[in-house]
C-alpha cells in the first residue's frame, strides 16, 4: 500500500514527497558533457508527484559522493543518482552510497552470472567488470537489458535512494520500467496538473506587474511561476489538488494580458499564424528570411504537430545570405519575407516583416526585440509568426 513520506524531508509546498538529483561523474563538472539526465528526470519526477528540491553534480570522488548521499538522505525523501556505475576506477557511486550509509560492499553471484553470460564466458570478461557484481545488503537490483551496469533501490531509514547508469538510453528504460513503478508502490503520488499562458510583443517585467496579484496570491495549493522564453513570456500555474482550480488563473490571466496573451499549453505561435493565413485563404506558404540563421526555417521545420485543419500548410523556405541574390520562390500562394537588421547595440535589434500572396497580404512592417546571438535569431523569427497571427489580412477576392 502507498506510503505518505516519512523521511526527514518531509512534504513539499504542495503536499509531494521531495527528491533531490545527484548526477554523478567528473566530466560533468569539467563541462565535457551536458548533463541531460537530470533534465528529463526533474521533468519526470514532476509528472510523477514528486517535488524535486536540489539538484547537484558531483565528482568521481568517494568522498564527494558519500557526501553528497548522506545530506540529501536527511533532507528529501527519495535521492535518484545517475552515472558512476561502470566497472572502472573512477565509478565510485556504490562505494559513495555504502559508506554514507555504513554498509559493506560484497559480490552479488546472481550478477556476476549476469555478466558472464553477457560477456559470452568467464573468459572474456574484463576482471573490472565483477565491480558492477559489488552490493550492500539493503539494496534491491534493478536490472539492466540493454547495458552491463544493473541499478540499485535501496529504501531504509524512511528514505529511498536510487542508483541507475549514466547513459541516457539505459537510465531511461530503467526510470520508467523498474524506478517509476517502485515509486508509485512506495508513495502515494498525485500527478502534478499545469496550466500555461503564453505571451508576445509585452517584457517578462510588464507581464509580471500586468498580473501580480495572480503571481503572489494564486490560492492555497497553487504554486505560480514566469519565464521569459523565446516564444515570449509564459506564466506557469500548477497544482497537485483539484485541476478546476487553474481554469480561473488562466481566464483572469488572459483577461489581464489581452491581444498579447496568444495561447495556453501546447498552442504555439507557428501554428496560429498559419492558422491566421489558412482563415484569410491562404492555402499554401513559402518563406524566406535573411539575417536569421535560418531560425525561421528551423522553427517551422520542427514545429511538432501535424497540420491542423483549415491551417496553411508550409511548402517550404529559403535562406538569403547578407547582401546575396534573392533565393527562387516556391510555388506557393503566400510568402512570408523575413529581414533581421544588425544588431543596434545593448541587444536591441529590428526585424522586418511582410507577406505577399495573391489573396492575402501583409503590408511591411518593422519590429523591435531584444536578444543576441542564437536567441536574437529565434525571437526575430517568432517576433515575425506574432505579427502575422494578428494581422488583419488584405484580401483580394
Amino acid at each position: 500500500m502507498p506510503q505518505t513520506p516519512r523521511g526527514p524531508g518531509g512534504v513539499g509546498a504542495l503536499g509531494a514527497p521531495t527528491a533531490m538529483l545527484l548526477s554523478i561523474g567528473s566530466e560533468l563538472l569539467r563541462g565535457e558533457i551536458v548533463d541531460t539526465n537530470a533534465a528529463e528526470l526533474a521533468s519526470e519526477l514532476a509528472d510523477l508527484g514528486l517535488e524535486l528540491r536540489s539538484i547537484r553534480q558531483v565528482p568521481d570522488e568517494i568522498a564527494f559522493i558519500a557526501s553528497a548521499f548522506a545530506e540529501a538522505r536527511g533532507s528529501v525523501d527519495v535521492v535518484v543518482a545517475s552515472g558512476g556505475l561502470g566497472p572502472t576506477h573512477d565509478d565510485l557511486t556504490r562505494d559513495g552510497l555504502a559508506e554514507a550509509v555504513g554498509e559493506p560492499l560484497t559480490t552479488n553471484p546472481a550478477i556476476v552470472e549476469q555478466l558472464t553470460r553477457r560477456f559470452g564466458g568467464a573468459d572474456r570478461m574484463p576482471p573490472s567488470n565483477l565491480r558492477q557484481a559489488m552490493v550492500i545488503s539493503s539494496a534491491s537490483i534493478l536490472e539492466n537489458p540493454i547495458g552491463s551496469a544493473p541499478g540499485w533501490w535501496v529504501d531504509r531509514d524512511g528514505v529511498v535512494a536510487v542508483l541507475m547508469p549514466g547513459v541516457p538510453s539505459e537510465m531511461r528504460r530503467m526510470w520508467r520500467e523498474q524506478v517509476v513503478p517502485r515509486l508509485r508502490e512506495r508513495f502515494a503520488l498525485h500527478s502534478l496538473r499545469v496550466a500555461t499562458v503564453k505571451v508576445f510583443g509585452v517584457g517578462e517585467s510588464v507581464v509580471a506587474a500586468t498580473v501580480r496579484d495572480l503571481l503572489e496570491r494564486p490560492g492555497d495549493g497553487i504554486q505560480a511561476g514566469i519565464y521569459a522564453k523565446d516564444d515570449g513570456v509564459h506564466l506557469r500555474f500548477s497544482t497537485r489538488g483539484d485541476p478546476a482550480a487553474l481554469e480561473a488563473l488562466v481566464s483572469q490571466a488572459r483577461k489581464l494580458l489581452g491581444a498579447d496573451a496568444y495561447g495556453t499549453d501546447d498552442v504555439t505561435l507557428p501554428a496560429l499564424a498559419l492558422a491566421a493565413l489558412g482563415g484569410a485563404g491562404v492555402a499554401t506558404l513559402a518563406t524566406v528570411e535573411s539575417g536569421t540563421d535560418g531560425a525561421l526555417l528551423s522553427i517551422l521545420a520542427n514545429r511538432g504537430s501535424g497540420p491542423i485543419e483549415g491551417e496553411a500548410r508550409w511548402l517550404g523556405g529559403a535562406f538569403q545570405p547578407s547582401d546575396g541574390p534573392a533565393p527562387s520562390a516556391l510555388a506557393a500562394q503566400a510568402v512570408l519575407t523575413v529581414r533581421l537588421r544588425a544588431s543596434e547595440g545593448s541587444g536591441r535589434s529590428r526585424v522586418d516583416v511582410r507577406v505577399d500572396g495573391v489573396s492575402a497580404s501583409m503590408t511591411e512592417r518593422q519590429l523591435r526585440i531584444h536578444g543576441s546571438g542564437a536567441q536574437r535569431a529565434r525571437r526575430a523569427a517568432y517576433a515575425a509568426l506574432d505579427a502575422v497571427r494578428r494581422a488583419a489580412f488584405t484580401t483580394d477576392q
